[in-house]
């Protein structure tokens, strides 16, 4: 195995001081007080903050992912939760671990504290549970939604409000009965009372807030946005609504009139989670930095315009979210906002390193085939095209176009004429290069989610994957030429090759499974089981061997080699050498290649007894794991 490294300067801070997150946050909360707040984070990592002072107090940890932290209503205990499946609730005072709640089945999305002792926990298998926190023993109840539940509120002892992708918002009496649904136009990301407990916000992928009555009235809407609407706090007093949305924006409105107020904007801005201090005086946000935004909110005469702050990052973060190579070239985009380059088949030589134009994080590279130009994709929208070729070249950034969608995915056709994106809004572009630009030539609407991985079949055809759980097999005029389904989670991954006459389709799901497709037929061959958690990426092996890399959340990659007669797994051999999510995977020649959000590169060269064995090249440093998180 060679460790490319990705250099530490990129997560050090202004202060010097050591980072306080290896990853983007994913969740924030104010305490009741208002004098701490809590971040959890991609990397595991769960911390609790001085706010005057912007100091850690502790740091505690859980095994995957963090997707939500909350603190009960004196603010003496903090919950979390995340991937892992569990709850662990914290003293606030010391980090002490006073239970840790572990029967939700599924990866666990959000929490709400009934009272001081009672808490709500929502899952991504739909379902939701009400725990006593003193015995850790569950209520004889079950809060159900058709979809993922993503969101759960609790408005006072006797009104819990979750919501989900069924596109339903479900009220429930303290007792877990069921006593409304209401039916909204797009799946609700989260939900939130208003103080008085009279009113509901939540935000919605129909780019609202929506404002509702317990009866199911909409007051108002809030909005509307280009990006996904992701998170929605209250200020104290309930006349004002902040929102924070996937353009890197975070807004105020004025809940009465729909006015917007104010709005910070910031390429390094994360907004998934945000949340009001008790005092009205901050809000806190989530960020692909190493530590969250604390924004102050202005004082506003009634009738003042709106005001706009730009946010400038302090730090950064350097998660590898995305790996392609050609001929001896490995390109890789990452959460520090830079595309690295490394020109050695083996990986050991320096990179080239291009900041990109707008310091958002880049989620997609592309090589041509010819290795002159690399295309990325920001988080933030924007799309590039870098030359390769001019050893000497300052300014590499040949064009530059802005999306107003996170960007999942860019890839160039084969003959290097074309390029397409996929974005976060479920559509996928082809746009022709002509050397200085992009011109959009064609739009592909026919999924009903988000796009997260394409692959171009020589120049006339494309296959799709997408959230809806579907892979399509399209030409490059837009038609559908056949749909692929059977997964029981959004589809992160493709790969295609040919294995004798079959040519074969793989996709990675969040079920945990990769299913093989005959691409030409439509018919499944195989599913290929034995990660535990999410499998974010899949790549063939080049030159039509019957073998498969994967990588997924268990923090593992996975070489498959698959019988051409059963399309079952010959062997499996597990590749365990990242300390994170492995997130994506490709083949530099024959050799396996893996990245990760543990800030590596991993080349995997073969043992002398065939298996594929670590060793670090020298003059490439390992970088060591975040604390605490191992897999």
């Amino acid at each position: 195995m060679h460790s490319v490294h990705v250099p530490l300067e990129s997560v050090v801070t202004t202060t010097g001081t050591p980072p306080a997150h290896a990853s983007p946050q994913t969740t924030v909360a104010f305490s009741a007080d208002g004098k701490s707040y809590a971040t959890g984070s991609y990397d595991g990592r769960v911390v609790v903050w001085e706010r005057d002072t912007r100091r850690i107090r502790w740091v505690r940890h859980h095994q995957r992912l963090v997707n939500t932290v909350r603190f009960s209503p004196s603010g003496e205990l903090l919950a979390s939760a995340g991937a892992d499946k569990v709850c662990r609730v914290w003293r606030t005072a010391d980090g002490g671990l006073v239970n840790v709640l572990s029967r939700q089945p599924d990866d666990v999305n959000a929490v709400a504290w009934i009272d001081e002792n009672r808490l709500v926990t929502v899952s991504q298998d739909g379902t939701g549970r009400v725990w006593d926190i003193a015995t850790g023993t569950l209520a004889e109840v079950t809060l159900t939604h058709a979809d993922h539940c993503m969101s759960v509120d609790a408005g006072g002892p006797d009104a819990l409000a979750t919501c989900g992708e069924d596109a339903r918002i479900r009220i429930w009496s303290g007792d877990g009965t069921l006593v409304r649904t209401l039916d909204q136009s797009g799946h609700a990301e989260m939900c939130r009372w208003s103080p008085d407990g009279e009113l509901l916000a939540a935000a919605c992928d129909d780019g609202y807030v929506h404002i509702l009555r317990p009866d199911g009235e909409l007051v108002s809407k809030l909005g509307p946005y280009d990006a996904a609407v992701k998170s929605v706090a209250w200020s104290p007093g309930g006349e004002r609504v902040a929102v924070g949305a996937y353009d890197s924006t975070v807004r105020i409105w004025n809940r009465a009139d729909g006015r917007e107020l104010s709005r910070w904007y910031g390429p390094h801005l994360w907004p998934r989670s945000l949340d009001w201090s008790p005092d009205g005086a901050s809000l806190i946000v989530g960020t692909i930095s190493s530590a969250a935004e604390l924004l102050t909110v202005p004082e506003q005469a009634p009738d003042e315009a709106g005001l706009t702050f730009e946010v400038t990052p302090t730090s950064t973060t350097a998660g590898v979210n995305h790996l392609v190579t050609a001929g001896a070239l490995l390109a890789s985009g990452g959460d520090d906002g830079r595309v690295s380059v490394w020109a050695a088949a083996d990986g050991a030589g320096a990179p080239l390193r291009v900041p990109v134009g707008d310091g958002s994080l880049v989620n997609a590279v592309s090589l041509t085939a010819s290795g002159d130009l690399c295309a990325y994709g920001t988080f933030r929208g924007r799309v590039g095209v870098l030359s390769l070729s001019d050893a000497d070249r300052d300014d590499r950034e040949l064009a530059a176009e802005e999306f107003g969608h996170p960007v999942n995915r860019v890839g160039w056709s084969a003959d290097g004429t074309r390029l397409a994106v996929a974005d976060y809004s479920g559509a996928l572009g082809i746009h022709r290069w002509d050397g200085t630009r992009l011109t959009p030539v064609l739009r592909y609407h026919g999924h009903d989610g988000s796009i997260k991985d394409f692959s171009w079949l020589g120049d006339d055809r494309l296959v799709t994957v997408s959230t809806d759980r579907t892979a399509h097999l399209i030409t490059a005029d837009g038609e559908l030429i056949r749909s692929f389904t059977g997964h029981g989670e959004l589809v992160n991954s493709g790969s295609v090759t040919t294995v004798g006459s079959t040519h074969v389709l793989a996709t990675a799901s969040r079920d945990r499974t990769i299913r093989l497709y005959d691409l030409e037929s439509g018919a499944l061959l195989g599913v290929l089981t034995g990660h535990d958690e999410s499998v974010k990426a899949v790549a063939w092996q080049p030159g039509g061997a019957p073998v498969l890399l994967s990588g997924g959340y268990d923090f593992t990659a996975r070489l498959w080699t698959v019988d051409p007669g059963t399309w079952q797994a010959r062997s499996v051999e597990t590749l365990a050498g990242h300390t994170n999510a492995v997130s994506t995977v490709a083949w530099l020649g024959d050799t396996p290649v893996t990245g990760g959000w543990d800030n590596r590169v991993l080349l995997w060269g073969s043992g002398p007894d065939g298996g594929r064995t670590p060793r670090t090249p020298a003059g490439v440093p390992q970088l060591t794991a975040p604390d605490g998180v191992r897999p």
